[in-house]
């Protein structure tokens, strides 16, 4: 089982002939005119998939999808909301499945658990230091029309929590840095992906998450600067360190560009 990340929360997992997305989102380049294109070579790359599912609505998550599927079988499973806002940008109903919390899915080779998850609550520094860089000159208007994009892709706290089955592999695949309290997650899956982004100080609320979950190993995405100045790039090598030495647990933030064979993953 091979996987890839393709920057902010994107994943692509293959296994055979079978390939599944996450996610599909390119980032938004500061001089890109049309944001809602995904670059060619990206693009590409989530064409492989046969099925798309997505952790939950924000447009660094969805926005791109229309651009990257609209001219393939390609089946996109999501919540209502996200649905709702594909389906408003006429995106094809027929490439469109309704999934929810608490079900299973087969995607190939995949065997594809849901559960509820929850989006990271930002706290008033990391929205404050957002904010100023707001002002720097050149990034209000941009600024403004990423914040025009947050308005129009809600995720109505319909956050998705993957965990995905291939032959004797079992992964976690998280779409923000949040669980719900009440949802009684699987412990030691062979690899937890956790987006890293959306507090100030993240290592010790990110680590007491890895703690709940117990996997016996983590990867970080959504660590990236992908769409300035609403992101900026976060600092990995505290969690890395923290995980390592007090939980015995190897974590690595994921590079661009490298297939990580899940089979045989050292970190």
């Amino acid at each position: 089982m091979n996987l890839e990340w393709c920057g902010t929360a994107a994943l692509l997992l293959c296994e055979g002939n079978t390939c599944i997305a996450f996610d599909p989102f390119g980032g938004i380049p500061p001089e890109a005119l049309h944001p809602e294109t995904c670059d060619d070579s990206c693009a590409e790359k989530f064409r492989l998939a046969s099925d798309v599912f997505v952790t939950h609505g924000h447009f660094d998550h969805i926005l791109q999808i229309p651009s990257i599927y609209a001219s393939t079988n390609t089946v996109i499973h999501a919540t209502q909301t996200p649905l709702y806002t594909l389906m408003h940008r006429e995106f094809p109903k027929s490439q469109l499945e309704l999934i929810m919390p608490d079900r299973n899915y087969t995607a190939g080779c995949f065997e594809i658990a849901t559960f509820r998850g929850r989006h990271c609550q930002f706290d008033f520094p990391l929205v404050l230091r957002t904010a100023l860089r707001y002002l720097h000159p050149g990034n209000l208007g941009r600024g403004l029309k990423l914040l025009r994009l947050n308005r129009e892709y809600p995720e109505n706290r319909e956050i998705l929590f993957y965990e995905v089955t291939c032959g004797n592999r079992r992964l976690q695949i998280m779409g923000s840095m949040g669980l719900d309290p009440d949802v009684p997650y699987s412990t030691e899956a062979d690899l937890l992906i956790l987006p890293y982004q959306g507090k100030s100080h993240p290592e010790k609320y990110a680590a007491s998450l890895v703690e709940r979950l117990l996997p016996k190993a983590v990867l970080l995405d959504h660590y990236d600067n992908s769409f300035p100045p609403m992101t900026a790039q976060v600092d990995t090598s505290g969690i890395e360190k923290l995980l390592n030495e007090k939980y015995n647990i190897p974590c690595r933030a994921m590079r661009r560009g490298i297939t990580y064979n899940i089979e045989e993953i050292d970190l």
